[in-house]
């Protein structure tokens, strides 16, 4: 294997030397093949957009990526090529809304050099003395959108999923994505279970993701690492869907304890699902399907105890929840009480 070292530079020693070296977290966001609802780019993009950043090291994407496989974005303006999206690969500094600052990793996930790459993370990781790697992702299942989002979480520790809420916790439907039995370096347990209560579901083999890799590895390491995965409805696997990167940010601010702001983006993701609902209505044929979806949501949510894969609830903060009430009290008074359109 090629040095490892030599897929990154990085931007400005002095940057690098103004890091804190205690108690970073490090979140990654790398879509690969399949990102549903877009998820794990939405909160990619979110986070960017929302919080201070500067960026620390870039990756070298021409090593990683196959052009072939994922072709840039160019565009054409009748006469001449204008601009070619080159993607990038990055790790960011940021500052969550305590100033508290993470490391951020996000970019398409790589075509090549995987262990390489990994060995490059891992690197960075004991350079910055990273305290925790959080990763997200987005699969498809048959749930309804009508429903809470489930998570499956999984780490390469199981005291890490031990903070995990019992009452959050559901059966998950399908077993596409996962954990049952771990390999060495990874575990998963029952949300709300202890280190000393390991998952007792068969041991099933799913296609591997960067992601999964690097968990692994982290484990071998000694770094632990934990990741969440988002079950987006699989008919809107190719469609913008906030709710999903919503779920996914809720679940790593609280597995960091970082204060991530999440009340925009609520916001967003109710106006998706009204369109989504106003669009629903005007198909018979995909409303039947979203009740069928319902009806099995609800019979699996009965039997809690059939799942062998970590999977917990995504619901709202209690910060979120505070703060659209005090925008509904506000509204209440701008229109007053013989406003008629409260009549």
């Amino acid at each position: 294997m090629r040095d490892p070292r030599d897929l990154y530079s990085f931007e400005s020693m002095d940057v690098l030397a103004a890091v804190p070296r205690e108690g970073l977290m490090l979140v990654h966001a790398l879509p690969g093949l399949v990102d549903a609802g877009n998820s794990c780019r939405i909160a990619a993009t979110y986070l960017r957009d929302q919080l201070r950043h500067m960026k620390l090291v870039s990756f070298d994407i021409d090593e990683l990526l196959d052009y072939r496989g994922s072709r840039p974005q160019a565009v054409f303006d009748g006469l001449s090529y204008t601009s070619v999206d080159i993607p990038s690969l990055s790790l960011t500094l940021m500052y969550d809304e305590a100033d508290r600052p993470f490391l951020f990793l996000d970019g398409p996930e790589p075509d090549l050099q995987w262990k390489r790459f990994g060995q490059a993370v891992i690197d960075l990781v004991e350079y910055f003395e990273v305290e925790r790697v959080v990763g997200m992702q987005a699969v498809p299942m048959a749930v309804p959108h009508t429903r809470p989002i489930g998570l499956f979480a999984h780490a390469n520790d199981p005291s890490l999923l031990a903070g995990e809420s019992s009452e959050d916790e559901v059966g998950a439907p399908d077993r596409s994505v996962g954990q049952g039995e771990a390999p060495a370096g990874s575990s998963s347990h029952p949300a709300g279970g202890g280190p000393d209560q390991p998952s007792e579901g068969a041991e099933i083999v799913v296609p591997a993701s960067f992601g999964a890799l690097l968990e692994f590895e982290l484990g071998r390491s000694g770094h632990p690492a934990m990741g969440y995965a988002a079950q987006i409805p699989h008919y809107l696997t190719r469609t913008d869907f906030p709710a999903g990167a919503l779920a996914l940010l809720r679940r790593i601010s609280d597995a960091t304890g970082l204060e991530l702001p999440l009340v925009d983006l609520g916001d967003l993701t109710d106006a998706a699902t009204g369109a989504l609902q106003a669009t629903l209505a005007q198909n018979a044929e995909v409303r039947q399907i979203v009740t069928a979806l319902e009806e099995q949501y609800d019979t699996m949510r009965e039997d809690q105890d059939g799942s062998p894969m970590a999977t917990t609830m995504d619901l709202p903060t209690a910060d979120e929840i505070g703060d659209h009430f005090e925008r509904f009290l506000a509204d209440q008074d701008v229109e007053g009480p013989d406003d008629p359109r409260r009549l």
